[in-house]
């Protein structure tokens, strides 16, 4: 658990050394140009070519993840963090000297050199602050509260490791045992058999098994599959000849995580970063039609411009979905009068003749405009752009535990349910759909299905 917060961190300070480098590189130039340093250069000669950036970003990358300065901060001591990071540092410079001495020998020296203090002066001080950050962090934000199932040497270990890694971020609250403990002073929060009710009740992020009856594992994994709650499990040595996730460690203690997303750290990196980008682009380019759209909503009925309704995100937690208004200010009162059931007792919460929604709302479903303001949701990183559709909470209390798996990954604005068929397939049928995108995850199927969302859209079928 712990070994892999420090990998995904650790991914995230990656991209930003990468970034700072670039950075460092094109300011380099223009301190070049600027400063009174040296022989006159010529604007076209210090001017560096794409090529070269991207050679910048390979060398640094191979580097780093050789040497994993960016690990270095948050399981070493400071100066093993900053002697690492000097020693990749300098690796990687005198790698890229040596490149550009077999390629590119016409780039100015002195230029390097500013190139190579700059990057280290920005890595330095960008480590600094991660390592700052994660100490107020530990101290003053919100920690992730941790449930221990079980008892036992192991139990009483892995809450002294907690105690020991307060970068971490997290209080262990207490156990629930069959058994009493000996020298703790977590308490007992109840027995094993009540620990869905103690997560419900004490507001528990994490789980960890630490307990031999996977029996009682089993049942209570599918009990706490409705909480937004994490669960790892203290594994026998046949569980870890068997295992088919990664194995971390805690103090030498092995731990499974039960509820691991489903992207690798390479995918969710690279998932974030055109999420990003893409929902930054599309907000400026959009931005004078949702203008438009929102004096529409004004001047047909009174009521706010915007629609926030709570949605079931990854992991189960719940988060604010934006919308723009398409029904009048009483919907949420009424959605009975729509809620409808089929055949089998399932839920269905859509109807073409909606009488709750506007005239204006009618014309921006038809083209999937009122899921615009999801790009702000998309920005703060509660959604992605592609992905499984956002639950309803009162839809997702009636899932059967399987079709909890599909919030192992963040919920999209468009998704492969949304392009074969959109709002013509019933809501308990779109949940196969999610899963398929889930068990085939690509970043080419992302591209694929915004291609696919495109043409899906201007033709306004499916949608109501």
């Amino acid at each position: 658990m712990v070994e892999r917060l420090g990998r995904r961190l650790a991914g995230s300070v990656l991209l930003w050394d990468l970034i700072l480098t670039v950075v460092a590189l094109r300011i380099a130039t223009a301190l070049r140009l600027s400063l009174g340093y040296g022989n006159d250069l010529n604007p076209e000669v210090a001017s560096l070519p794409w090529q070269l950036y991207g050679f910048v970003v390979c060398v640094w990358t191979i580097v780093f993840l050789l040497l994993t300065p960016q690990r270095a901060i948050f399981f070493s001591t400071l100066l093993e963090a900053i002697g690492r990071l000097l020693a990749a540092t300098g690796l990687a410079v005198l790698a890229f000297a040596g490149l550009l001495y077999l390629s590119f020998r016409d780039i100015s020296r002195l230029q390097f050199l500013y190139f190579a203090g700059l990057d280290l002066i920005l890595l330095l001080a960008w480590h600094l602050f991660v390592r700052f950050a994660l100490r107020v962090r530990s101290y003053y934000g919100r920690q992730r509260r941790i449930l221990i199932v079980g008892s036992g040497i192991e139990a009483q270990r892995l809450v002294h490791e907690f105690e020991r890694k307060p970068w971490v971020g997290v209080q262990v609250v207490g156990y629930t045992s069959d058994a009493p403990l000996v020298d703790s002073q977590l308490p007992i929060l109840g027995r094993i058999v009540d620990t869905p009710r103690v997560v419900r009740e004490q507001g528990i992020d994490e789980v960890v098994f630490v307990t031999q009856q996977h029996e009682e594992v089993a049942r209570l994994s599918l009990q706490l599959v409705q909480q937004p709650v994490m669960l790892h499990m203290v594994p026998t040595m046949l569980d870890l000849a068997f295992a088919r996730t990664p194995v971390d460690t805690l103090g030498g203690i092995p731990l499974i995580s039960l509820r691991e997303s489903a992207l690798t750290e390479a995918q969710r990196i690279l998932k974030r970063l055109f999420d990003v980008v893409g929902s930054a682009v599309l907000l400026t380019i959009l931005s004078p039609i949702m203008v438009l759209i929102a004096i529409a909503i004004k001047l047909e009925s009174p009521g706010p411009i915007f629609f926030a309704q709570e949605r079931i995100g990854e992991h189960g937690q719940r988060f604010r979905m934006i919308k723009f208004r398409s029904m009048y200010q009483d919907a949420e009162r009424r959605w009975h009068e729509v809620a409808q059931r089929d055949g089998q007792g399932r839920l269905l919460h859509k109807r073409t003749d909606d009488p709750r929604i506007t005239r204006v709302g009618l014309r921006l479903r038809r083209m999937s405009l009122d899921e615009l303001p999801q790009l702000i949701n998309v920005l703060l990183g509660e959604m992605s752009l592609v992905g499984p559709r956002p639950e309803m909470p009162y839809v997702a209390m009636e899932y059967e535990p399987w079709q909890w798996q599909r919030f192992r990954i963040p919920p999209g604005m468009t998704g492969w349910w949304q392009v074969n068929g959109r709002s013509n397939k019933l809501m308990h049928l779109h949940t196969e759909d999610d899963l398929f995108y889930i068990q085939n995850y690509s970043f080419w199927l992302d591209i694929k299905i915004l291609w696919m969302t495109v043409g899906v859209v201007f033709r306004g079928r499916g949608a109501f």
